[in-house]
Formats: structure tokens, sequence, C-alpha cells
């Protein structure tokens, strides 16, 4: 499966096609057509100033609608391409960062594969530009080329700068991936919507069925949009044939849409992941799996765009693309600069999957020691998973996002306790609760070597690197240590590579140790040391 990533194209919106007799054009020339419109059909009134300016690039100008433009012919064909994943370019998903274009992952076979680009690199000249402060849209135009043209980049690899020369070729990814995580979580991710991506989704869906899968994680971070059609197709697997989405246009004219029939829909755990990407046919599927209950959403609020746009064919061979309606939720709830309110609200969504994975591996854990509250649903959290470095990070995430600590209790067969304010806020009482705490460590040297004395002698075979741990406590990262016997009640933990300035750590003893006798401690301990900045 590709990370996250933002793909080498503009924003996509949703797009009715229409025919070019939709609408009657007044004229031969390209701003009375745009113009007769514009007048005739945007989705509100167009004042005078806006239809009287002289060219039509001045026209949209001030209309001010980002997604209201002019396309030539060849930028129709790359904006329709784009929705189903097929470009000419070098290969990379991005983001844009100060210094440029930062490559997210190389796409494997590509030009820039080949070429020995990686992910981290980032790309500060394109073509002899900087891409310096530069916008996607306009950093990608840069990237993007013909098939078999070529493009000089200059790449910042960490504090080296290399030089590629790379050549264009046609590249096409699956706007639908799918893959079977943990033996029974099927995780489909959506990248646009085309005009596939209904029937790729119903075909990853039934291979995914049938390896077993029993609840499934759908993401749309990042997802740009596409094709009404392709959304309203998709929901049915989701929602069955119920309200997808309400269009209104500017005469107040209104339509409901329904979703296609596939004969069934899911009736097993679906949570969808969102992140402030997501956009437009994002958000009409995002909404209405929220209305109708059929998910449960994790991860940022989406992008706010709630309008709806048609392209227009011009006697030059130039499309307009007009926003036409605004789009609103199955309930009638405004997603227009808005977006779509996830369920559980992180403050970034970079770990929402992980967050997914951990909330559906609780559901089958009855006895878990912690208990969180979303919504009218609770969910048994194992202390062995959120421990752990895959899902330290996304445990952290829902406790950064818990407002209320009324939502989470801690206890398990022998009842239940509401986490105290307290206990929210000393963050490792949540990953280690019932374990005493040792006096805090501050301003320790990156050389630090620890000292722990027992009361009483130990019996050595119990000290290892699953009884003892030295952890960084905000990615949960493991620090590799030795340990050396200092007598027969002390050992000195020894960590085998420096540690970081400025960062905390957890020292952790469990209650897996023993005494010479053979008996455990009665609890675990664990002390916060806080290196020097």
């Amino acid at each position: 499966m590709q990370p996250r990533k933002v793909f080498l194209s503009v924003l996509l919106i949703i797009v009715l096609i229409l025919s070019p007799t939709t609408l009657t054009l007044a004229a031969d020339s390209t701003l009375t057509e745009v113009r007769s419109l514009l007048e005739g059909g945007y989705v509100d009134p167009v004042p005078d100033e806006v239809l009287n300016a002289a060219t039509v690039e001045q026209m949209l100008d001030r209309l001010g609608d980002p997604h209201t433009m002019y396309f030539n012919a060849q930028e129709y064909q790359d904006f329709i391409n784009s929705m189903d994943n097929r470009f000419s370019g070098i290969g990379i998903h991005i983001d844009i960062v100060p210094e440029g274009v930062l490559i997210l992952s190389v796409i494997g076979g590509s030009p820039a594969e080949s070429a020995g680009l990686k992910a981290g690199d980032i790309i500060v000249q394109g073509a002899g530009r900087s891409l310096a402060g530069l916008g996607a849209e306009e950093a990608v135009s840069i990237l993007r080329g013909p098939e078999g043209s070529q493009v000089d980049l200059q790449v910042k690899r960490g504090t080296v700068t290399l030089h590629y020369t790379v050549t264009r070729k046609n590249i096409e990814e699956p706007t639908v991936q799918g893959e079977l995580v943990d033996g029974h979580i099927g995780y489909i991710e959506l990248n646009s919507f085309g005009s596939t991506t209904a029937a790729d989704f119903g075909a990853v869906l039934n291979n995914l069925r049938a390896q077993n899968a029993d609840s499934w994680i759908v993401d749309v971070r990042d997802n740009p949009g596409g094709y009404l059609s392709a959304a309203i197709d998709l929901a049915g697997y989701l929602i069955g044939r119920e309200t997808v989405v309400n269009i209104k246009y500017r005469n107040n004219e209104s339509e409901t849409y329904q979703a296609t029939d596939h004969g069934s829909a899911l009736n097993q755990p679906v949570f969808f992941l969102t992140n402030e990407n997501s956009a437009s046919a994002s958000e009409i599927l995002s909404a209405a799996v929220k209305d109708h209950q059929k998910a449960v959403l994790i991860g940022t609020g989406t992008y706010g765009k709630g309008t709806v746009q048609s392209m227009f064919p011009l006697s030059d061979g130039g499309v307009l693309k007009m926003t036409v309606a605004r789009f609103y939720s199955p309930l009638g709830k405004e997603i227009n600069h808005v977006g779509v309110a996830p369920d559980l609200n992180l403050i970034s969504a970079v770990n929402a999957k992980e967050v997914a994975e951990l909330l559906i591996t609780s559901m089958s854990n009855s006895d878990g020691f912690l208990r969180y509250t979303l919504g009218t649903k609770t969910y048994n959290i194992s202390l062995a998973q959120v421990r752990s470095e895959k899902y330290w990070q996304a445990w952290g995430s829902v406790l950064d996002s818990l407002e209320n600590p009324g939502l989470l209790q801690i206890g398990g067969a022998q009842g239940w306790s509401t986490v105290a304010a307290h206990e929210l806020e000393a963050r490792w009482l949540l990953y280690y609760p019932g374990y005493h705490e040792l006096n805090a460590l501050t301003d320790i040297p990156l050389d630090k070597k620890f000292t722990v004395h027992f009361r009483g002698h130990i019996n050595w075979k119990t000290v290892n690197t699953e009884s003892i741990e030295l952890i960084e406590s905000a990615s949960g990262q493991r620090v590799p240590v030795e340990f050396e016997p200092l007598g027969d009640s002390d050992v000195k933990v020894v960590p085998t590579e420096s540690l970081q300035p400025g960062v905390s750590y957890l020292l952790v003893i469990h209650p897996e140790i023993e005494d010479s006798n053979g008996v455990k401690m009665q609890e675990g301990a664990l002390a916060v040391a806080n290196t020097a900045k």
C-alpha cells in the first residue's frame, strides 16, 4: 500500500458531465459563450462587474471561484486523466513544503525510481525554476510534461544537493487499493473517484471478503474527489439503497440521489479515515456513511468543498468548468466551507489507520484494562497493544483528542474506575496503570547509565529487554540497552546508543522480574527521565 500522499494533480472536484446542448451558446466568441454560461447557469446570480469583463481570464478572476475555470483542450484531457490517476510525469507522491516539493513516496517502476529519487528528498528546482513557495498546481505543472520529455531537477537529500535529469512517461495507478491487515481487517484506500472506481471498489471488497475480512477501514485521506456518479455508485456497497446526497441549484430546485443497489451492503464494523484534504466526492461519501450511522469517522475535518461543477464545451475547443450547484448531506447538513466532522477528531490524521485498527481489535477484547467510550460505543483497549511500538503513537493520538477524561475508564473483570484529569495529564499512567512512579530524573546526560535497586536478591535470568525497557515517550520507540549486575540487588541499565537532547524517556521495570525464590514483584515501577536540551 502507498503511504499517505498528495497526488501530482490539482484539487479535483465533483463533475456532472453535461451535454453540449444543455445551455444554448449565444455566439461563437469564447468570451460571449462564457458570459452567457455564467449569466444563465452559475450557482449564484453573477454581478455585471463580472459579466462585463474584457477577457475570460478577467471575468473568472473577478468571479473569485477557484472551482470555476477555463481549460484548453490539453488541460481538460489532463484533468480528466487525473481523476483516473493517469498522468505523464516522473512518478512521485508529494507534499508541498517551504523549500519546494517533498517526495513522500516513489511509484514503483516510475522514471523517478529509475533515476534514483527517494522518499524524503526535497525537489528545490525543476526545469531551472525554483519550487520554493509555489502552490501544488504550479509545482505540478513544472514536474509534469509530455511522455518522453526530460526535466532537470535539483534535489536536497539531507545536507547534500543532487542533480537529476528524469525522462517523463505515462503513469497510471489504480484509484482503489486494498489489503488484509492482521488477518481479518479489510483495508481499502480510495485515492480518487474515477470512471472505474466503484467497480474496482466492489472487486477489492469481494476479494477481501473471500479472505474472511470481518471489519473494514475505508481510507479517503488526501482523496480530492472526482465523479459524482462514482460516489453514488460506490455508496451502495456501504449504505444500501439510501440517500447519498442532496443537490440544490440556483433556482432553488433540488435533487436527491439514492445509492446504487448492489444487492447487499456491508453489515460489519466500518471505520472511515478522513483529513483536511478529503474533498468533494470524498465528503459526499463520508457524510453519507455518517448520517446513516454506517461507519465511525476517524481523523480530522474534511476540506469543505460542497459545490458541484459541470463541464461546458466551447467553440474554441476549450471547456468551461463551472459551479452549478451546492450539495448537502443526506440529513441536509451543510458541507461547503464546513466539511464533515469525524466522530473521533484527532489533532492529526497521520495515525488514523492505527487508531482504527486499535478500536477494531478492542471489539474482541472482553477483559481489557482500558475502556474507551466513543459516541454510543465502548471499546475495551488492550494494554499490550497500546504499549507496542506500532500502536503507541495511535493511543497517544486518542489521548490527545480526549477533552473529557470521563470517556476513559481503567479496570477490567474486577470493575472500572473513571480516569482522573491528572492521570490523563500524566500520560504514562494510561500506558502503565498500576505501576509505581519513581522519582523523576531531569537534565540527564546523553550518555546516562541508569542504576536500579531492588529490595532483595533478584533472579538474574528474569532481567532482560522485556522485563526492563527504556522507551522514548512520544514515539514508543525502544532504546536498545544492556545490563550489568551490581551485586545481588542492583542492576545498571546501559543504553547502547546515545540519548537525544531535550527528549523524555520512560524507564519501565515490569513486575515479571523475580527474586531469588521465584517470587515476582508486587507491582511494576516507572521513572520519567528527561535529557538536557
